[in-house]
């Protein structure tokens, strides 16, 4: 990860759960990555762009549908592709129902950069901004970090750094068995600790 980026960490956390807390429930609000031919969507290069009209049914967009299982098109509030490539620096912010609607199965919130939690299944991304891609997940646990390990590197036999979110009844979710609290900070979503 670039030291830019852990610079801004904090910051970006702080500003995630603002962002979180104006959140609109309407789907067409939020940048969807899987817009339909026509409307603008981000390129690889940064710009915005329009999709060209298919051809055929059996087109397919290569970038849009990376990291997409088959069959986890979904249309409403649950829009959004299942994800399973491993993302950096995650930090999930719990169950926030403006984000990750309940009756979708899915809800608990990760915001991540370049992928979804690593480790976890069935995570669907829901929004894209500058601060990382924001998706809702079916379980609410500590997230590895492995872009962040070297946080570890002082702590004896606890080389993996993991963030654990809150768990909705005013704590944190428990970490992993063996783990120390390191370098945690004062909002509910800075517990940070290193792993075996």
């Amino acid at each position: 990860m670039a030291p830019s980026r852990l610079a801004v960490l904090p910051f970006v956390l702080l500003l995630s759960l603002a962002a979180l807390d104006g959140c609109s429930d309407d789907p067409a609000a939020t940048a969807d990555v899987d817009a339909g031919a026509g409307d603008a969507a981000p390129t690889r290069d940064g710009g915005g762009g329009t999709d060209p009209p298919a051809e055929d049914a059996g087109d397919v967009d290569v970038e849009r549908d990376a990291g997409k299982e088959a069959g986890d098109e979904d249309s409403g509030s649950c829009a959004g592709p299942i994800v399973t490539t491993p993302g950096e620096t995650c930090v999930g912010f719990g169950a926030k129902a403006q984000t990750c609607d309940p009756s979708c199965g899915q809800s608990y919130g990760y915001v991540c950069f370049e992928g979804a939690p690593p480790g976890f299944t069935g995570c669907r991304r829901v929004s894209d901004s500058v601060l990382g891609q924001t998706y809702c997940c079916p379980n609410n646990a500590c997230v590895a970090q492995p872009d962040q390990d070297a946080m570890c590197n002082g702590t004896a036999g606890k080389p993996h750094r993991f963030q654990c979110p809150p768990n909705g009844s005013g704590g944190n979710v428990a970490p992993p068995a063996g783990c120390t609290e390191v370098g945690s900070g004062g909002s509910e979503v800075e517990k940070f600790y290193c792993c075996p």
